[in-house]
């Protein structure tokens, strides 16, 4: 744990790495609480742009010389920039604290006597922000950190005043073992993701419930009913345990009654008895579990559902959720983070709601050579013979080996299954936005355009929308 309330605010607190989601957000919470920030990156970004408008010193590129003699801290997400960093060295060497990411978030939470923090494989940047627009709403002025991008309209931190504080407890190199949060969330457990990590499902098991172990004394622990892995955990520990889903064992379960343009109104109970009816203002039925889970926390510390009704219903999402880009020509552009086959399969779901009869035009970018590895076999699980996808090359991402993976790979296993793909190779790993802007000609009225995939690829449908074919 850092003591942040021993820290000399006027000396610095250095991020390596400060324009990644986790990161910015972070150290834009802390310059606006009034410590001194500064940070460098490898590139100019949308983030990086925001933290220099809130007045906060960015250098591009890692150079010792960012290291200030008084800088106090040194934060950095270890697992992405490595230990041998010239920046990360450079403090060590000059006897400077080298914190990672997910011990600072541990000692922010530990500020605030409520905490709740927000796991699973899928679905944590959409809850969490969901967490904060309720709690905002209802007047408890929380304080957030989200792992999305930063937007004009989407800030990813909020800086509360009241006692709570919500953010994202990440699996990915158990980071999430340096919090203690007093409510504990679970989503979901997706096996195969973070293969690069986690060898088997067991060892993310684990993962998980040492992460539920460090729930504070007569804490909170909200779990997915509708997944074997998840009803289990906590189970004898002492702590409350509340479960959530679509099961009718579920403590709190949701009851599907209508559908309106791919958004869910259902019934909420609460172990039987009626809570009552609301509409998500978001895509999908997965998204339905995502708000469940809030409405069961919510409802836990006090909250009523009437009470929640508002920001819930309100709700359209976060930034690269399942997010609405615009419409040109009558053709409704979306775009969407998914990740792994399993989080694409609920994606494409929830458009097909949205999109009526319309064809669907996919522009996917897989997420790693590890995952590619991992869950090669999957990718045709998202899709049907009625889309049509445009396959790019495969986003690197923290991987340092291809594994023998390569794009043609993913091309093979999708047409194997008879689906309608084409592919356009990377150009120097980037995505090749005027070949993909050529193979989406012909889309009409009622069509339907999503990309997917890492950040790189989202430019695409704006692109689109702003060009003149």
């Amino acid at each position: 744990m850092i003591n942040l309330a021993a820290l000399d605010k006027n000396r610095p607190i250095h991020f390596v790495g400060i324009g990644g989601v986790g990161m910015s957000s972070l150290a834009s919470l802390l310059g606006e609480q009034g410590y001194t920030v500064t940070g460098s990156d490898s590139a100019e970004s949308g983030n990086v742009k925001a933290l220099r408008k809130a007045g906060i010193e960015v250098t591009i590129g890692h150079d010792p010389s960012n290291v200030r003699v008084r800088t106090s801290v040194i934060v950095a997400s270890l697992a992405a920039v490595g230990l041998t960093n010239p920046e990360v060295l450079r403090g060590r060497e000059i006897g400077i604290r080298v914190a990672d990411r997910a011990h600072l978030l541990g000692s922010v939470m530990a500020q605030y006597e409520e905490s709740i923090a927000v796991s699973g494989t899928a679905g944590k940047t959409t809850t969490t922000t969901l967490f904060d627009r309720v709690l905002t709403g209802v007047g408890l002025d929380p304080t957030t950190v989200v792992g999305s991008p930063a937007t004009p309209d989407n800030p990813n931190y909020r800086n509360g005043r009241g006692k709570y504080v919500v953010a994202e407890a990440c699996e990915y190199y158990r980071a999430f073992h340096h919090i203690r949060p007093g409510t504990a969330v679970v989503l979901n457990m997706v096996p195969g993701d973070h293969g690069d990590y986690f060898p088997d499902p067991e060892d993310m098991y684990d993962a998980f419930d040492t992460f539920i172990g460090n729930i504070r004394q007569g804490g909170l622990l909200v779990t997915s009913a509708d997944q074997p892995r998840t009803r289990n955990l906590g189970q004898g520990r002492d702590l409350r345990r509340v479960t959530f889903g679509f099961s009718p064992e579920a403590d709190y379960q949701a009851v599907i009654l209508g559908w309106d343009g791919g958004r869910a109104r259902f019934a909420v109970l609460y172990r039987g008895e009626l809570l009552g009816e609301i509409a998500s203002g978001l895509l999908g039925k997965h998204n339905v579990t995502n708000t469940l889970a809030v409405i069961a926390t919510g409802h836990q510390h006090g909250l009523t559902l009437d009470e929640m009704r508002e920001p819930i219903e309100s709700f359209t999402g976060a930034p690269r959720r399942l997010q609405f880009q615009g419409k040109r020509h009558g053709v409704n552009v979306w775009d969407d983070l998914a990740c792994t086959p399993e989080e694409m399969k609920a994606t494409m779901s929830a458009l097909r709601g949205a999109a009526g009869t319309g064809r669907i035009t996919v522009v996917l970018r897989p997420n790693s050579y590890s995952r590619v590895r991992d869950l090669l076999q999957h990718y045709p699980d998202a899709f049907t013979r009625d889309d049509r996808i445009v396959l790019t090359g495969i986003f690197r991402g923290r991987d340092k080996d291809t594994f023998g993976m390569t794009p043609k790979h993913v091309l093979k296993v999708l047409r194997k299954a008879g689906l309608n793909v084409q592919y356009v190779p990377d150009v120097k790993e980037a995505p090749n936005t005027e070949s993909i802007l050529g193979a989406l000609h012909g889309m009409r009225e009622g069509d339907t355009l999503i990309t997917v995939g890492p950040n790189d690829i989202a430019p695409i449908g704006r692109a689109w929308l702003g060009s003149q074919a």
